[in-house]
């Protein structure tokens, strides 16, 4: 019976070729789409999930409230860490992490510079996080001083080789050496960490022991806890609340506690979380959006789904040419089991032929995929079982559903009537078939106006006026206590090459990709109301540099400038500063890398300035955020030193004018490695995420439109097909080829103009939805609906026009002979 179900199967799939073409074809496009997608995804939401314990691991994270401020900062103190383990039952164990800057790294054996991040950490981490090793114990790679475990990129860069276990290497700032005490195999591109070395937290200075041997106020430490099996983070999070504030009273005005994020969470979860998508390595790790997850998820199943809404339509409007055969088969004993079982087996087929020929093609995909979005994927025997449980999973589904209603709908009716000639496509196989082009369109139509906008978001962001010039700007780092001590000198030979237009010096950039020093400023006469904004320190070329423009007052003149600042429009507002004209701000405290507040001492007394411009908005963070009050203090100031000399040059042989630069620094400090990059290329990559989804997203509803118009062509088909004779017989009567072109094509045109309709308010609200993730954005405009329904009507006139003007030429004589 298995053997005739399949014989009867492959000889209809081969003697309607093109139906079976195009049901391959629409699946095969749905099913690598889906694959495509769902791979992205399942490495999104599998995030750090490769430790024995993910589970269990906790981050704490510090909520701290200054009088209606709010920060949250995935970071907390050496002695929550510590005391933790030891007074909290829920606890297991706990570790922690800081990292302190870039240094340069050698092999003394042969001394090549590295300018890497040191990372350091407690003797626990490599225990509670069971990372791969090639060599060296775990257990005790961290524990002695001067002790440093690398991952094997970095072994092959340094060494050529990963067998380096008890070689030496170098920091710059530091005199004694680290022994490699361990390999780590490389990160899996979805893990939050991506340090390259790891310092024994043992290493320390007496002096830092001393300090965080009473440090419970402090956020310099990433610290993850182990909790027990059962354990509540929230209850555990309480109770280091408790202990914390029982050994550390804030300060009057704040409110301090913490709370423990799960370790899977913390890749799609960190939105406002202060460092929360950075773990060790100043790079940041590009941050998750759960949106994105959900919003990608929603439209690979639709896809797959638009897909196996074609093979439904076709097999239920090609139902009458299979009339006679079900109604021989009934007459004959055939049973509807029978028969339900013969079309779910052909239904399982074709989508069994699509999913072959969508892995082919996934495989063919995926290298250049995974440049683009900058993963590992892959989907061979390699892969995850759970990938591979959910693609079969997928298509079995697909063939079932796809295949069920043409199934019981063919089944179901007495033999005598089929024989009859009895007409099976009417009433609700008809409006079930129209009902399901509407529903493909209106998902088509709903990706069409979510491309155009995200288009045009994305133009948005990379074209806006921020405010200052980004075009040409060379923004360079200052790594080595030398290059800081001579910046002056540097700064000036810099400006003296006949390329290089002005340069500046600043401790942060617009565009930056470190943390911003936040400040507590007062208003003169008013140290009661402390109003936080963002710091950093600039020179007098910074406004011509970046095109700044000065709104009142002056610019920084000269170095007496060190106890003056400027503000922007938005801190003026916020001061109540009208005009800067003998105007002064108190600043006392400041926060690095976001963590507390610390004072600000300028000979024994708070930080004074006097007010002596106030500069134009700029956006010197993202568009997703609001302009922030901002202040700038001269280059000199007590809060920030200079971390930046930025070149604004000219456009032609930008490669001689490089080295140019490079040979300054080099003559200024041999040491210091060329680090530069070009403002806007850095500002780019603000956006870069939301570039690649905009591709996808592109990509997918091209799919989805093509799959839609292959239905619709194969309907358009049948259509034609059904109505020959009735087209004979108008042409015999006189009627034009463009007038039954135009009655064959109404139907379909009508109903993707349902489409619109139903699409439309869908759209306006995702979209609606979506764009409030940015403080500023582009506005919906009624021309996306009007060009995404053109868009939508042009489409599928062109694919059902081949087959009504085809049918409209032919010989009214053909179609009126008789079968």
């Amino acid at each position: 019976m298995i053997k005739n179900y399949f014989t009867v199967a492959i000889r209809t799939l081969v003697r309607n070729r093109l139906y079976t073409v195009l049901n391959v074809a629409g699946l095969t496009f749905g099913l690598t789409c889906f694959l495509l997608i769902g791979l992205y995804l399942f490495d999104e939401l599998t995030f750090d999930q490769q430790y024995t314990n993910a589970n269990r691991i906790y981050r704490v994270v510090e909520h701290m409230n200054v009088k209606g401020e709010e920060t949250t900062i995935a970071a907390a103190s050496f002695k929550l860490a510590e005391v933790s383990k030891q007074s909290i039952p829920e606890v297991e164990n706990t570790t922690r992490m800081s990292r302190i800057g870039r240094a340069n790294l050698v092999d003394p054996q042969n001394p090549v510079n590295f300018q890497e991040t040191v990372t350091i950490a407690d003797q626990n981490f490599l225990e509670i996080f069971d990372f791969s090793l090639i060599s060296g114990d775990k257990r005790t790679a961290l524990k002695e001083p001067n002790s440093i475990v690398i991952n094997e990129e970095l072994a092959m860069r340094l060494f050529g080789s990963t067998q380096v276990l008890g070689k030496q290497l170098q920091w710059s700032y530091l005199d004694t050496p680290h022994r490699i005490t361990g390999v780590l195999k490389n990160h899996p591109k979805n893990s939050s960490f991506t340090f390259n070395s790891l310092i024994s937290e043992n290493t320390n200075s007496d002096d830092f022991k001393e300090t965080a041997a009473t440090d419970w106020s402090s956020n310099g430490f990433s610290v993850y806890a182990l909790l027990r099996n059962g354990a509540k983070p929230e209850t555990t999070a309480a109770k280091m609340t408790s202990m914390v504030l029982a050994n550390f009273k804030p300060e009057k005005g704040t409110r301090l506690h913490f709370s423990l994020q799960a370790l899977t969470d913390m890749h799609l979860h960190s939105e406002n979380i202060v460092d929360g998508a950075r773990n060790s390595n100043v790079e940041a790790m590009p941050q998750g959006n759960l949106g994105y997850v959900r919003m990608f998820s929603f439209v690979s199943v639709f896809v797959l789904f638009i897909a196996g809404i074609n093979y439904m339509n076709l097999s239920t409007a090609r139902a009458s040419n299979r009339a006679k055969e079900i109604g021989v088969r009934k007459s004959i004993g055939a049973v509807r089991r029978n028969l339900v079982y013969q079309f779910l087996l052909e239904a399982i087929l074709i989508t069994s032929l699509a999913f072959v020929l969508a892995v082919l093609l996934l495989n063919l995909l995926l290298p250049p995929f995974n440049n683009f979005v900058e993963k590992q994927l892959s989907f061979d025997l390699s892969t995850n079982y759970r990938v591979w449980l959910l693609a079969v999973g997928a298509t079995f589904l697909i063939g079932l559903i796809s295949g069920s209603y043409p199934a019981l709908l063919l089944s179901g009716f007495k033999p005598v009537a089929l024989l009859k000639g009895m007409k099976i496509n009417q009433g609700g196989s008809l409006g079930l078939r129209k009902g399901l082009v509407v529903f493909q369109f209106t998902v088509s139509i709903v990706l069409i106006i979510g491309t155009i906008v995200l288009y045009r978001q994305v133009k948005f962001m990379n074209n806006t006026n921020l405010g200052f010039n980004k075009d040409l700007l060379v923004v360079i780092d200052v790594n080595t206590g030398k290059a800081r001590e001579a910046s002056e000198a540097i700064k000036a030979e810099m400006a003296a090459i006949p390329a290089v237009k002005s340069v500046s010096l600043t401790s942060r950039v617009p565009g930056e990709w470190k943390m911003y020093q936040r400040v507590k400023v007062n208003a003169q006469g008013n140290r009661t109301e402390s109003q936080v904004a963002y710091f950093f320190g600039a020179d007098k070329d910074f406004l011509g540099t970046f095109d700044i423009k000065l709104a009142q007052g002056r610019n920084f003149d000269n170095p007496s400038d060190s106890t003056s600042v400027l503000l922007n429009e938005t801190a003026a507002r916020l001061l109540n500063i009208t005009d800067p004209a003998g105007q002064f701000v108190e600043i006392p405290f400041a926060s690095s890398n976001g963590g507390d507040f610390e004072a600000v001492n300028v000979n024994g007394t708070p930080f004074k300035a006097k007010v002596v411009g106030i500069v134009k908005d700029f956006h010197f963070q993202s568009l997703r955020e609001k302009i922030a009050p901002l202040v700038l203090g001269y280059n000199q100031n007590p809060v920030h030193v200079i971390d930046y000399y930025t070149a604004k040059i000219e456009s032609g042989n930008i490669p001689a004018t490089l080295e140019k630069l490079k040979a300054v620094l080099v003559r200024a400090d041999g040491d210091e490695p060329f680090e530069y990059h070009f403002l806007d290329e850095q500002l780019a990559r603000f956006y870069m995420e939301d570039s690649r989804r905009q591709t996808l997203m592109i990509w997918t509803a091209l799919a989805a439109i093509f799959i839609a118009c292959l239905g619709l062509f194969g309907l358009a088909t049948y259509s034609a097909e059904q109505r020959v004779k009735e087209i004979g017989i108008r042409k015999v009567l006189g009627a034009s080829s463009f007038s039954l072109a135009t009655l064959l094509s109404k139907d379909f045109l009508k109903l993707v103009l349902i489409s619109n309709v139903i699409a439309f308010p869908v759209a306006w609200w995702s979209v609606n939805q979506w764009l409030q993730e940015y403080a500023y954005h582009v506005n919906l405009e009624w021309w996306v609906f009007a060009l995404a329904a053109a868009l939508a009507i042009v489409i599928a006139a062109l694919t059902v026009s081949y087959q009504s003007v085809k049918a409209s030429l032919v010989n009214p004589l053909e179609n009126l002979k008789g079968d």
